[in-house]
């Protein structure tokens, strides 16, 4: 995004941008509450590994990158290559009124996390945490 220092207009990446091109974990906190505006693009990013920039930069899959590299039109382009250590977390709450976009959901695999009471005997506690033992005979 554009944002003024020392009386300049500049662009500044944000955490999306700078986790993908520094191949850091990109946490989605609240993933349910996300503006509608940014689902598509964000989709695009986990997806493609595609992104346009605002300062006309791209972000591009690294294989794509390196293809295109090879023809001398990367920098030209001002293609940026999105790291191969870049991955995503996203956490939201199951929310009835406002599903999440189906195909930004599908890029994430679902783990259900139920709330544990620790107030009572610590092992029982934890033993709801523990998956259920394989059937008798496997």
């Amino acid at each position: 995004r554009r944002e003024v220092v020392d009386g300049r207009l500049v662009y500044v990446d944000q955490a999306p941008v700078r986790a993908a091109r520094h191949g850091r974990v990109l946490l989605l906190e609240g993933i349910e509450k996300a503006e509608r505006n940014v689902l598509p693009t964000l989709n695009n990013l986990l997806e493609n590994r595609e992104m346009a920039l605002e300062d006309r930069g791209f972000l591009v899959a690294p294989a794509r990158a390196a293809a295109i590299a090879g023809g001398g039109a990367a920098a030209e382009h001002r293609l940026i290559p999105v790291s191969e250590e870049f991955e995503v977390v996203a956490v939201g709450r199951p929310s009835r009124g406002n599903p999440l976009d189906p195909p930004l959901r599908s890029r994430f695999a679902a783990r259900e996390v139920r709330t544990v009471d620790m107030h009572g005997d610590p092992g029982e506690a934890l033993a709801t945490l523990q998956p259920p033992p394989p059937p008798a005979g496997i």
